[in-house]
């Protein structure tokens, strides 16, 4: 994995001890080094807690299994608990739809484009543009991962350069540098806050992605 890592933070600028430290922490967090895919087969509490309510984790309440702020983000998860509940495909459609370029919970998309990679890549625009990535960059090895999605875990090659891809198209090195020229290089969990934001919509596993980050930065010369 590491001649691959290498190969694509060069390619894609990822070129600077603050760049790295973060992608690394945050691919970290998401897939613990692994190429996989999203695990949407949750208890009905658990997939409350992660996908019911506003502000996520956040904002769930375990001992009333209630939203501290109703209403709820995704009723549904409580009125047709057994739909969901232990079922990743109903799961998957109905939690990513309408997002990321996907359609409505009928279409299947959100399932078929589940959280994959090193980093959960997510969503149909999230495809199609690593799919024109890709193809720009490899033109001997043109793919449509909006068709074959899964072969980003069925080959480590696609599901490294998926992450790099998206960094890309969301110009994270770019944020990465404005975000330290507002706050400097002291306010870090300020920016790695930041940085979760834009990776996974929130600030799930905070704390384990600022140690990632400061264990890191201290190892890139």
């Amino acid at each position: 994995m590491l001649p691959l890592l290498n190969k694509y933070a060069e390619q894609f600028k990822v070129n600077t001890k603050l760049r790295i430290a973060h992608l690394v922490a945050q691919v970290g967090h998401e897939s613990g080094f692994k190429v996989t895919q999203e695990n949407l087969n949750y208890s009905a509490r658990r997939m409350r807690k992660i996908f019911g309510c506003i502000n996520n984790q956040a904002g769930y309440n375990p001992e009333t299994d209630e939203c501290i702020t109703l209403p709820r983000l995704r009723p549904k998860l409580w009125s047709e608990e057994s739909t969901y509940a232990h079922n990743p495909e109903n799961l998957g459609n109905y939690v990513y739809a309408n997002k990321n370029g996907n359609g409505n919970e009928a279409s299947g998309d959100g399932y078929r484009y589940r959280g994959r990679g090193i980093i959960q890549l997510t969503g149909k625009s999230n495809y199609a543009g690593y799919t024109s990535i890709h193809n720009a960059n490899n033109p001997s090895d043109p793919q449509d991962f909006t068709l074959t999605p899964d072969l980003i875990i069925q080959n480590i090659d696609y599901g490294i350069e998926s992450a790099f891809a998206w960094w890309q198209m969301n110009r994270m090195n770019e944020f990465i540098d404005a975000s330290y020229s507002r706050h400097g290089e002291s306010e870090i969990d300020k920016h790695v806050r930041e940085i979760s934001r834009k990776v996974n919509g929130g600030s799930i596993g905070l704390n384990e992605r600022v140690q990632l980050f400061n264990k890191i930065r201290e190892l890139v010369k």
